[in-house]
């Protein structure tokens, strides 16, 4: 080996180092900051609410979480790729209505029908927000909009009990005061955070976010991966509404319609930049829980339940203003 290929490989073996050092402080920063931050939150709720620590209020914190999780980890997928999905909350709504309406023909198998439509209904989303190069807002926004008239056109506006079940009833019980649903939110979590670690479309779903025109030139079908983003999104969504539904009993045409800020607060908060390709499913989670805490926390501390969107949206501005990249969106409009 001569010394200009002694000198390039050490050259290569120092970038590839500092490369990893900078991974690993922002992996520390993202990580670290937001569960400093729910701990914090924690402490503050227990120290004017002692019984924060016991085994019901944990019981109830766990049961709270299990839904908004599943909307937050959902909506993370969208936010990595620089989008976002405004119609989480009312496709959780939209699918526990469904459900209702179609279970006493077709069961639990009623429940393959609602994901699977939610997964579709999104995948067009993705569709058209590539191929109309409308903006992810718009589109969702839309969407919300569709969705939110057609659940209450075929409720007329009225909740409606849930029929005859096994496993709706079954993600809402508990055992040693678990919620079967937050272990069913945690697992697809892990699912998914394993999807986006090891798979192609996990490093296309980054590619894109991080940027779009190099992914096209790296051979990233940009379409189809935006596709699976909202697909996943709704998917998410939509087994959250079924969680909804397994803690009340009841479907309504709003009765997730609340949790679209407290998701994308979750998303942000945990790390996630709002402009795409930075963040994951663990930073989603901590956020969750961040979101949660704010939202019992209120609550319990006898505050006004209006301090919670004051919180939240202060929240969100701060996370956007110190999570996004200005560089890659050029123009701020």
């Amino acid at each position: 080996m001569n010394f200009i290929q002694m000198a390039t490989s050490y050259n290569s073996r120092e970038r590839k180092s500092e490369f990893k050092r900078i991974s690993s402080r922002r992996l520390l920063r993202m990580l670290v900051v937001p569960l400093v931050t729910l701990l914090l939150i924690c402490a503050v709720i227990t120290f004017f609410q002692p019984r924060f620590l016991s085994l019901r209020a944990l019981t109830a914190v766990a049961t709270d979480a299990a839904p908004l999780l599943m909307l937050v980890v959902g909506s993370a997928v969208v936010i990595l790729i620089g989008g976002i999905d405004l119609s989480v909350a009312t496709m959780a709504s939209f699918s526990a209505v469904l459900l209702v309406i179609i279970s006493p023909t077709t069961g639990d198998l009623g429940i393959v029908v609602v994901l699977s439509l939610a997964a579709f209904i999104g995948y067009l989303q993705g569709v058209i927000h590539h191929r109309a190069q409308i903006p992810s807002f718009v589109v969702s926004f839309g969407t919300l909009g569709v969705l939110y008239g057609t659940a209450h056109y075929i409720t007329q506006a009225t909740a409606a009990p849930l029929g005859s079940s096994l496993i709706i009833p079954f993600l809402g019980a508990k055992t040693a005061g678990v919620p079967h649903g937050l272990v069913v939110a945690v697992l697809c979590a892990v699912g998914l955070s394993l999807t986006l670690r090891f798979t192609r479309l996990g490093r296309d779903l980054f590619a894109v976010g991080s940027s779009e025109r190099a992914a096209l030139v790296a051979g990233v079908k940009v379409g189809p991966v935006k596709a699976i983003a909202f697909a996943l999104s709704s998917f998410f969504a939509a087994g959250a509404g079924l969680m909804f539904l397994s803690q009340t009993g009841y479907s309504s045409p709003a009765m997730a319609n609340n949790y679209l800020l407290p998701a994308i607060v979750g998303v942000v908060v945990g790390g996630n930049a709002i402009s795409g390709g930075v963040g994951g499913v663990g930073c989603a989670l901590i956020g969750g829980l961040i979101a949660v805490m704010v939202r019992l926390g209120t609550v319990m501390l006898g505050l006004n339940p209006a301090f919670q969107n004051i919180l939240f949206g202060i929240m969100v501005l701060v996370s956007v203003a110190l999570t996004i990249d200005r560089e890659k969106i050029g123009i701020i409009k």
